[in-house]
């Protein structure tokens, strides 16, 4: 089976500023915002289709992520330098034009991924620990992805917000703008890290796009951007502006690329997250140090999500609003 055309936008390499759609922070910033959105969407939904998962990702070992009862399998795939260098990445047909990455050919990207299959069933219910239901995913992985993810991991300190388009895309979004899409959102983060001394934090600065795909799926698209100057913590800002020491810290700029869709399948009763991320850390962690530590990571995410959501009002969880489902509703 022929292998899609490679995605030129879900890369470890990453977006200028100026391959970004308009926006009045980004003066260089010139993109469609419609084109690049649903392009970025689709790219991110067609990578982790189930065919295309099974045809691309190698099974590696299966993991236990407590307090998760559901088993998490660890997959890997590894795109070639010479494949990177076919990639259109001054776009073709309907597709986004972006720059072209200054170190084609330096090195392959290696793709980690994990798959969790849960029971679609409360996080609080005493009679199945270990599980969550849809709106819960729903809450806690679509909408706020970002500051979401900053509240269920201990060493993510900051998850900040340098700009988004929400009010644009919704504005796209009553027009029809975005196609299948729903309760779309985009928007510039910039990702900080703690790691034990003497390694500076981490910090990524990336670009988050999520939305409903239908009524019983979603996906969260996550690239790397490079900001310089008009980042938070890459610009050097925080050294004199963080709001505590821990932000006031120097980083290390880091990049990864990740990818998220979860599904449920209401036959089954089972929601079913996938999620597969490139990513190097640069600093003095050598990439071999790297790639060993990220399967136990990537797996300790879905036990660290688990044990948050529960902790999460349901009151709270039930104004989620999901495609096809009236707000408020116990789904």
């Amino acid at each position: 089976m022929a292998q899609p055309q490679l995605s030129n936008l879900v890369r470890l390499a990453p977006l200028q500023v100026s391959d970004l759609p308009s926006h009045p922070g980004l003066p260089s910033a010139h993109g469609d915002l419609a084109t690049f959105l649903v392009s970025l969407l689709d790219d991110g939904t067609a990578f982790l289709s189930p065919s295309h998962f099974t045809q691309i990702f190698k099974p590696q070992s299966t993991k236990t992520s407590a307090p998760s009862s559901a088993r998490v399998e660890i997959h890997t795939h590894s795109v070639p330098a010479s494949s990177l260098a076919q990639v259109a990445w001054s776009g073709s047909g309907s597709r986004v034009s972006r720059s072209t990455p200054a170190n084609l050919g330096a090195g392959p990207e290696n793709w980690f991924a994990r798959r969790s299959v849960h029971k679609d069933i409360s996080s609080k219910d005493p009679s199945s620990p270990g599980h969550a239901r849809w709106s819960e995913f729903v809450y806690g992985l679509r909408d706020e992805h970002s500051k979401h993810e900053a509240d269920f991991t201990p060493t993510l300190y900051d998850a900040h917000c340098v700009l988004d388009w929400n009010s644009a895309v919704r504005e796209l979004e009553q027009r029809g703008g975005v196609g299948r899409y729903k309760k779309c959102t985009l928007g510039i983060y910039e990702m900080c890290h703690a790691i034990p001394p003497p390694l500076s934090p981490r910090c990524f600065s990336v670009l988050v796009a999520t939305a409903s795909v239908d009524e019983d799926s979603f996906v969260a698209v996550t690239v790397p951007v490079e900001l310089g100057q008009q980042g938070f913590y890459s610009s050097g800002k925080n050294v004199k502006e963080g709001k505590d020491e821990q932000q006031k810290k120097q980083v290390c700029m880091g990049v990864y690329a990740a990818v998220e869709v979860v599904r449920r399948d209401r036959t089954k009763g089972e929601v079913e997250w996938v999620m597969a991320t490139a990513s190097d850390a640069k600093g003095n962690l050598p990439m071999w140090m790297q790639k060993m530590s990220l399967p136990g990571a990537i797996a300790k995410d879905v036990g660290l999500f688990l044990k948050w959501i529960k902790t999460v009002n349901d009151g709270e969880i039930e104004r989620v609003d999901v495609p096809g489902v009236e707000t408020g509703a116990m789904i």
